[in-house]
């Protein structure tokens, strides 16, 4: 099948790209166009006008500013994969790059494209939840942060203005003792998560956890944060015990769905398996802690 007829414009700024999204009426913003592409192409989405934000300058980076790690709109998940400096300091963004699908699409989607697309199945919204992130949108009023944990609304639906366009995804910039991670089950490489788990640990002076953060993939109707797991694991020292409780009370707090990849008691143990891993992993990153994991 073939995409419907449309109109294609490419605005050199920012504030060229609100304003179509303000004249115009049906209108989609091509970013990587990893998600946008099969569905024009399949007629799921069949916009009169596609406002493709490729040639605006300044949009591609990815840097620390300010106490911020800030992403923008046109960082390709293969730019992630390969930074040093996500390396060196992010555990989990360098655990998730690899992980989204293939390396054809890791070359030209974007993150900042994906976190919009609100797939619940996606994996960079459990990642900047964790890390209680923010998304940065530019609207006819100009700027607006959003809270990633104020962003994820339903499946594909967000808390975005239809006339804003996202120009950045930022995280804190990571505190002393702190370590993240991610982990993931799919069926097979490329597919997209049947559960995930993003972790992240703040350790004080005395090796006790002094914030946890983590988000979680697949196992609900958006992204989500497992609060209650959250609130076990502030105040106690890491330990295999503590993270089993936390990976049983993150579990509890999802709320999978039966398909043909598993019922929704084995997604719920999935759960509790993938958060333990990602604790273990964020614990040893943070420095105090070697990795023990509960099966």
């Amino acid at each position: 099948m073939k995409a419907a007829q449309f109109e294609t414009h490419e605005p050199d700024t920012v504030e060229e790209a609100v304003s179509l999204l303000e004249s115009l009426d049906d209108r989609a913003i091509l970013a990587g166009g990893q998600s946008m592409v099969p569905m024009l192409r399949f007629r799921l989405a069949v916009p009169e006008t596609v406002i493709d934000i490729n040639c605006i300058d300044g949009l591609d980076y990815l840097e620390e500013e300010d106490g911020w790690l800030r992403i923008g709109a046109l960082t390709r998940h293969a730019d992630v994969e390969e930074s040093a400096l996500i390396d060196e300091r992010y555990g989990s963004f360098a655990d998730t790059a690899p992980l989204v699908a293939d390396p054809q699409i890791r070359n030209r989607g974007t993150v900042a494209g994906a976190i919009a697309q609100a797939d619940p199945k996606g994996d960079w919204g459990s990642v900047v939840l964790a890390h209680e992130g923010e998304v940065v949108a530019q609207g006819p009023d100009g700027e607006r942060v959003i809270p990633a944990e104020d962003f994820f609304l339903l499946p594909y639906d967000t808390t975005l203005d239809e006339n804003e366009l996202i120009t950045e995804i930022r995280v804190p910039t990571p505190a002393p003792r702190e370590g993240s991670a991610y982990h993931k089950l799919k069926r097979k490489v490329g597919d997209y998560a049947m559960a995930g788990s993003a972790a992240r640990l703040v350790l004080d002076e005395d090796g006790r956890i002094e914030n946890a953060a983590i988000g979680l993939t697949a196992v609900d109707i958006t992204n989500v944060r497992a609060t209650d797991a959250e609130d076990h694991l502030e105040g106690e020292r890491p330990g295999s015990e503590v993270f089993k409780r936390a990976g049983e009370l993150a579990a509890e707090q999802s709320n999978p769905e039966s398909d043909e990849h598993g019922d929704a008691g084995y997604k719920e143990r999935m759960v509790n398996v993938l958060t333990q891993r990602a604790l273990g992993d964020a614990a040893e990153r943070a420095g105090l802690v070697k990795r023990r994991v509960s099966q």
